[in-house]
């Protein structure tokens, strides 16, 4: 199993695990979407939905997972607990007079075992987002001690945020197996945001033992920045990582 975490919320995880998801299948593998917790419906039909009655809500997140998965799932598989409100999922579910069911968080992976050769698992928010009222993000990582691939959004910031977010994974003995930097807004010249165009470099320099893949805005494939490697042989290593630790836990 592979987890996906990220530097803070919107950074685009959901983005980056169905890219993975989709090169993985390309690799001949198949691959499963997992995601413990979701928050924040959204709803087709505004003025006839209320989140009271979310028959006719989606978590576009949940959707797009669901699309990348290379076998049929269905959205209870990918994520048990869905919650409302956009609020982190141990207060989402607060809202709703409900608890996160903390042993779910990690037994619901148990619904791919025996049928996938191993699982993409997105977090929510960054690491120290509670997901129940016991855990955050960065202890249920601990619990998997699966690989760990970390997106951050190309913004200003970026690099102290990605720097700590990694250092933490580090120290605390976490397989931190790439960094994604994913641009999470379009192109457009009139960006004050000059700091897009020298991240890439500052994030070389600081963290020059990392592989450091990028993603364009909408991007299909993730590149490897590093010239004296290929992103194939990247995605090939990080597979058969995160195809053994699988095996592990499910054994």
């Amino acid at each position: 199993m592979l987890f996906i975490t990220g530097t803070d919320t919107g950074v685009g995880k959901t983005h980056v695990a169905a890219v993975l998801l989709q090169q993985l299948q390309l690799l001949g593998l198949n691959a499963a979407a997992y995601k413990p917790v979701c928050s924040g419906i959204e709803f087709a039909t505004p003025a006839t939905s209320t989140p009271q009655n979310p028959a006719t809500g989606f978590w576009s997140d949940l959707r797009r997972l669901q699309q990348a998965c290379s076998l049929p799932a269905r959205i209870e598989e990918i994520c048990p607990q869905r919650f409302l409100a956009p609020l982190a999922p141990d207060a989402a579910a607060r809202a709703e007079g409900r608890e996160v069911d903390d042993q779910l968080l990690s037994a619901g992976l148990l619904a791919w075992r025996n049928r996938c050769d191993l699982v993409v698992i997105e977090g929510a928010g960054g690491l120290y987002c509670p997901l129940s009222a016991h855990s955050t993000v960065f202890d249920l990582l601990q619990r998997l001690a699966c690989p760990v691939v970390v997106v951050a959004g190309n913004r200003l910031g970026v690099i102290s945020h990605t720097r700590m977010t990694v250092e933490l994974l580090q120290r605390s003995g976490c397989d931190v197996v790439g960094v994604v930097l994913n641009d999470i807004t379009p192109p457009d010249p009139s960006d004050t945001d000059i700091s897009r165009s020298s991240n890439a470099r500052q994030l070389q320099t600081w963290l020059p033992a990392l592989p450091l893949l990028q993603c364009s805005w909408n991007g299909t494939r993730l590149n490897l920045l590093q010239p004296e490697n290929s992103a194939a042989d990247w995605l090939r290593q990080t597979a058969e990582k995160a195809a053994q630790r699988w095996l592990e836990w499910t054994a």
